[in-house]
């Protein structure tokens, strides 16, 4: 369905006057330096970042930069004003739905291409692009799930799975599932990972509790928990590294 009072035809007017968006930003953007860039180049700030998109797809008459100045004040940040409801972006921008689908598309590229590269290479050799993916997957989510990556004898990247999803404080896991699935996918290591909502990212003891019943369930196969992220916000604990399993 398209959204009310938007049909097909309006959206197609607005992306045939969509501006072109230079290609070192977007790289540079989704976490890409490309040959010949310079290396130690400034990283584009929220209200940088969000004034290009929006001058890729806003008709003319719109300042980029004066929207994008209003979106991150409504929003507080450019994770959540991408993430936010098709109702709220409508509101914000006077009913520019196509912004929102616009945003969307931006953030899932922006997932794959940290995915494909967490595929690529080792996930706890850099931990800060680990980090960057799991606050882009999670941080801005209202209720609580739990997924896991699974790892190859390498410690890159098969998949990564949504293994429960639940209410806003708790998510039921089972660690026959997830041994189940790391058999299918011949997965030798696992991350899990789960969020908080309420933007703590302190473990709770029902938290640790699940960790090692997991851990326990997999080493009986010989597959290893590496580690437990939990992301509130923008923050994130590991009970790898807080010696908690």
């Amino acid at each position: 369905m398209t959204p009310k009072g938007k049909g097909f035809a309006d959206m197609g007017q607005a992306l045939h006057g969509m501006k072109p968006v230079e290609l070192p930003f977007l790289t540079r953007l989704m976490g890409y330096e490309p040959d010949g860039d310079t290396p130690d180049a400034p990283a584009p700030d929220d209200k940088e970042i969000l004034s290009r998109l929006i001058a890729a797809v806003a008709s003319r008459s719109i300042n980029p930069d004066d929207l994008a100045a209003a979106l991150l004040q409504r929003f507080g940040s450019l994770a959540a004003t991408i993430r936010a409801s098709l109702p709220d972006m409508e509101e914000a921008t006077g009913g520019n739905s196509l912004l929102q689908v616009y945003f969307l598309l931006a953030h899932e590229a922006g997932i794959r291409l940290q995915r494909a590269r967490l595929m690529r290479n080792n996930v706890l050799a850099d931990k800060d692009q680990l980090y960057a993916y799991l606050r882009a997957m999670l941080a801005q989510e209202l209720v609580e799930q739990v997924r896991v990556l699974f790892l190859d004898a390498h410690r890159c990247l098969l998949a990564d799975e949504m293994q429960g999803r639940g209410t806003v404080d708790h998510t039921p896991v089972y660690p026959r599932e997830v041994v189940r699935r790391a058999l299918e996918l011949k997965a030798v290591g696992l991350i899990l990972v789960h969020n908080h909502p309420s933007g703590d990212p302190s473990p709770s003891q029902e938290d640790i509790a699940m960790t090692h019943r997991i851990a326990q369930a997999a080493s009986l196969m010989g597959i290893t928990v590496l580690d437990h992220v939990i992301v509130g916000g923008s923050r994130l604990v590991s009970l790898k590294e807080e010696g908690l399993f």
